[in-house]
C-alpha cells in the first residue's frame, strides 16, 4: 500500500479512534474512508485545542461558519453531573448569525434525545451558552441524562453543516 501524499510505502492499518485506517508512518497521512478520517482528524485538532472528543465535532461546525467564536466547551461529565455545554460570541452584532443558529437548533430538535438551547449569560462580557435543556437542578441531572446530551452533539454538529450550506445561511 502506498501513501497518498508522499507516496512512501510505509503504511499501516490500524485502529484510530475507533475507526480501522491506514496511516503513513513517514508523514502521518491517514487513508480510507473519507468520514472517519474527517472524523479522526477533527479528534484530532479538538485534543490540541483542549477540547472533549464529545464536543470537539460542534465547536468546529460554530467555527466554521465565520462569525462564531468559542470561548470554552465541555463535553460534560458523568460523574460531577455537568451537561455539555459550549460558551461562545458573535463576531458580528446585527442577530442574524444567532437567528440562524437558532433555526437550525430548532429543526435539529425535532431529532435530538433532549431540547437543545442557547442562552445570553454574563461571564465577564457577553456570551451565548448552548445546552440541553433539563428542567431541573443542576444536581438533579442524572449520568443517563448526560450521555443523551452527549450523544446529540454530533448530530448537532451535522445539522449546522448541512445548514451552513444552504441559501438562507449565507450572507
Amino acid at each position: 500500500m502506498e501513501c497518498e501524499a508522499c507516496g512512501s510505502r510505509r503504511v499501516t492499518r490500524r485502529s484510530l479512534e475507533g475507526f480501522l485506517l491506514e496511516e503513513c508512518q513517514l508523514c502521518g497521512n491517514l487513508q480510507g474512508d473519507d468520514d472517519a478520517v474527517a472524523r479522526v482528524e477533527e479528534i484530532r485538532r479538538g485534543r490540541e485545542r483542549g477540547l472533549d472528543d464529545h464536543v470537539a465535532p460542534l465547536v468546529e461546525a460554530l467555527e466554521s461558519t465565520g462569525v462564531l467564536q468559542v470561548t470554552h466547551a465541555s463535553g460534560g461529565s458523568l460523574q460531577t453531573r455537568e451537561s455539555p455545554h459550549v460558551f461562545f460570541r458573535a463576531t458580528r452584532n446585527d442577530g442574524l448569525p444567532l437567528e440562524r443558529l437558532l433555526r437550525t437548533l430548532e429543526h435539529a430538535n425535532h431529532e435530538t434525545e433532549l431540547v437543545w438551547t442557547v442562552e445570553l449569560t454574563l461571564q465577564h462580557t457577553l456570551l451565548y451558552i448552548l445546552r440541553p435543556r433539563f428542567w431541573k437542578r443542576p444536581q438533579e441531572v442524572t449520568a443517563e441524562e448526560i450521555a443523551l446530551a452527549r450523544r446529540d452533539l454530533p448530530l448537532l454538529a451535522q445539522r449546522l453543516r448541512r445548514d451552513l450550506q444552504l441559501s438562507w445561511w449565507r450572507d
